[in-house]
């Protein structure tokens, strides 16, 4: 795996936070809850951060010092963006891609690879919200891990 950042937060325990990109209400509040306990609690988070509300999830963590880790469903960035630089700087971010130089469209198959990578490497996982018969259900459903479901 290609990475910028800080590597050895693959050495500590990660909570994955995933979400369907089709989410409700409820699911936005239920995580928006959950990620201000993580971040008083300063766990790590690792995600693909693309949906919405992974995003969001995302800039929130980012206004705190809670470790990050970001999966890419493409290469690897050639340069840091700049909204993340200052987190991989101070060595609480860490930003990896499973994929080589030359991938840089995220596709549904990537997303896919990405999100199985995500699950590899968190010891626990929560999700915002899962969309029957999608493919987050079908990646979970695989999983021996324990899954949390927010808005349930």
């Amino acid at each position: 795996m290609k990475s910028i950042g800080n590597i050895q937060l693959l050495n500590t325990q990660k909570i994955a936070f995933l979400c369907s990109d089709k989410y409700s209400s409820k699911s936005v509040l239920a995580s928006y809850d959950w990620v201000s306990e993580i971040k008083k609690q300063k766990r790590c988070v690792i995600s693909g951060f693309q949906s919405r509300l992974e995003m969001d999830i995302l800039d929130i963590l980012l206004q705190g010092t809670s470790p990050i880790v970001m999966v890419l469903a493409r290469s690897i960035f050639v340069k840091c963006p700049a909204k993340y630089r200052a987190a991989v700087e101070s060595g609480q971010m860490l930003i990896v891609s499973p994929f080589d130089d030359d991938i840089p469209i995220v596709t549904r198959e990537r997303a896919r690879i990405r999100n199985l990578k995500v699950i590899e490497l968190a010891d626990e996982i929560v999700v915002g919200h899962i969309n029957q018969g999608g493919m987050l259900e079908g990646i979970l459903l695989e999983t021996e891990k324990g899954v949390v479901v927010l808005d349930k």
